[in-house]
This record gives structure tokens, sequence and C-alpha cells, in this order.
């Protein structure tokens, strides 16, 4: 039975909120009304992590579970090593993917252990030095709270599944909603700046402008959330942007059934070339680059396709694709006439001094 995917996780994921948690404080604990009819928590023992060993997802269980059948007292304990992973949670989180490490979440489990999450496509490269490395971290908090042979599991996962481009993502991907004042466009890619290698995304130059310009308050979805501000934007060779962040991965949101590719490649097209356009408002749409070093007001050297787009698709990543990865060829720009136009990849490059972030 697959324990651990029943009941009640508090995960962390990539972007680490541990703020979020379902386990009332120690001060609430001690209220005189505490009531076990609010919980529902199997009995703790050795026995959780036997049972464990035949879950495919579990890489490696450590430590002793207490035995614990009072609910009061689980409780309790639920509070102690969630305080003892909060003391961890620094060291830990230069092990996630944000830092190019394997790890996606880390929390407490309502069986009564702590977990450790890595990504499913990097579980080969998890080794016991790496489990080792981290169990030390956690156990060396957990001593100094008196906590002796603190359990944890070690696990892998594909990680959160978001519903839709206008999720909040934790890790931004080309293909998704930006805010920027009271405009919506596309996040384009996530890159590095060739000059520094700080990680950041592309997105419109023109949406750049309409939020406000160098400096603007860029968001994700949404206005509840904010990811970056618009650092550079030149408008020479590509409508395009730059904003520094470094919860990039280089992926796509490809079409609107939850399917993300990996970026391998980038490039400029060839005429005749099939092209995808990824954005909020229109979705997957494809079609043939039919134009290229266009003059297009003051931008030089554009491309037109004949890919369907619409107001909200601006900054919409335009790819190849071949198989499970995608080449990047450019930023959407809008309409020209009755074909859609875009900035070459060779135009984007040029202008905001960034390589695109590949697999």
């Amino acid at each position: 039975m697959n324990r651990n995917k029943i009941g009640i996780d508090i995960l962390v994921l990539a972007t680490l909120l541990i703020g979020i948690v379902l386990i009332p404080a120690a001060s609430a604990q001690q209220e005189d009304n505490f009531s076990e009819d609010e919980y529902n928590l199997p009995d703790y023992g050795p026995n959780i992590f036997v049972e464990l060993k035949d879950d495919p997802d579990v890489i490696e269980t450590r430590g002793i579970i207490p035995e614990i059948t009072e609910v009061k007292e689980q409780v309790e304990w639920l509070d102690i090593i969630e305080t003892s992973m909060r003391s961890s949670k620094d060291e830990l989180e230069t092990y996630t993917q944000q830092y190019d490490g394997p790890v996606i979440g880390f929390g407490i489990n309502y069986e009564g252990y702590l977990f450790v999450e890595f990504d499913e496509k990097l579980k080969d490269a998890v080794n016991k030095s790496t489990i080792d490395e981290l169990y030390n971290i956690i156990e060396d908090d957990a001593k100094k709270m008196g906590i002796l042979n603190i359990p944890v599991v070690f696990r892998s996962s594909t990680g959160e599944v978001l519903e839709s481009r206008t999720s909040a993502w934790p890790n931004l991907i080309g293909g998704i909603r930006l805010q920027g004042g009271n405009y919506y466009s596309t996040l384009s890619f996530a890159a590095k700046k060739d000059s520094t290698g700080k990680k950041g995304f592309v997105m419109s130059g023109h949406a750049a402008v309409d939020a406000g310009g160098i400096g603007a308050a860029i968001y994700q979805p949404s206005t509840s959330r904010q990811v970056g501000t618009v650092n550079y934007y030149n408008y020479v060779f590509a409508d395009a942007a730059w904003v520094e962040a470094s919860n990039v991965v280089d992926d796509v949101y490809h079409e609107d059934n939850n399917q993300t590719k990996d970026v391998a490649y980038w490039g400029d097209p060839d005429i005749g070339h099939t092209v995808y356009k990824s954005g909020i408002s229109t979705g997957l749409t494809s079609g043939t680059v039919v134009e290229k070093n266009l003059l297009m007001g003051s931008l030089q050297d554009q491309c037109t396709a004949t890919y369907w787009s619409e107001p909200g698709d601006s900054g919409s990543p335009i790819y190849t694709v071949s198989g499970d990865t995608v080449r990047l060829v450019g930023v959407h720009k809008g309409r020209w006439g009755s074909n859609a136009a875009f900035s070459p990849m060779s135009g984007v490059r040029q202008d905001l001094g960034i390589t695109p972030l590949t697999t």
C-alpha cells in the first residue's frame, strides 16, 4: 500500500514555503479544548517503515518512528519534528532544483516521519552519499532538540502537477501567464545572462513597456505573486525584455493537457519550417514560416508565420518539436497583416545578451 501518498503531507515544493502547515502550533496544542476527534492518525511505530518497503517510490528510510498510540502525544510528536525540520530548512534548500540539486520537496508526513523528495527523473543519480549528507543535516538539528534516530523517508516523485497555464508555477517555464500592470502576456523561456551567468526569463518587450518599463513589477499568474522586475530591453532586433529570477527551468508548456517539453536546442528557423506557438490566449497553434528579415517599425530582421494568435499571446515561445524536446526559434510579437509576427532567436540573444537554458 502506498501509505505516504494518503493522509496529510506537509510538502515543501521547489518554492519551499514551509510557512504553510496543517499541524496546530504548540501553543494551540496545549489548549484545554484539545479534541481527538479532529485528527485521523494511524498508530505510530517501526511497522510503518516496514510497510513502506513495498512502496516503489521509497528509496530509503532512516531512523526509527517511536511507538505512540495516544492522539495528543502523536500531535505533540508531529509538532516537535516539524520544529526540527524548520531548523534544517536553510541547509536543505541548497540541495533543491533552485540550486541545480535533485530535491523537489521536504516536509513532515502524518504517519510520524519527515521526508525528503527527489525528482523522479534524477532518481538514478541519487546515491548513498547524497542521502547520508541530507540525513546528517536533519539528524544534527534533531539532536540539538534531544531527538535521537529521527525518522526520515527518502522518496522520489514527479512533483507538483499544475492545472493550467494560469496556475501559479513555483518553477517558471515558457508558455505560462504573466501580468504586468493591467496587461497579461506569455512567458517566453528561461535563460541566463551571458555577462553574469544569472538566471531569469524572457518576456514580451512591448508587454514590459506596458507594465511600466524598466523596474516595473512582473507577476505570475496575477498580481498576488510578484516574480521579478523588468531589468532590460533594447528593441532593435527583438520585441523582448529580460527579467532576472532564480526559479526558472528549461521547459515550455506545450499542450493544454498539462504537457510540458524540455528545451534542448535553440536557433533561427528557415522559411518553410513548421513552428509552434504556445500562448495563454490561443494555447498551442502551429504554422509555416513564410517571411524573414522584415523591418517592422524600428525592429529589424523579424519573421512571419501562418500560426494563429490573439492578444495575450505576446511573448509566447516559438519553437520546433522533436519528440519530447523543442528547439526555440523566437518570441511571438503579434499580428502582421494576416500572419503572425515573431522575433528570431538571434535577435533576442543580440538585444538581451542571453542564452536559453537547455537540458
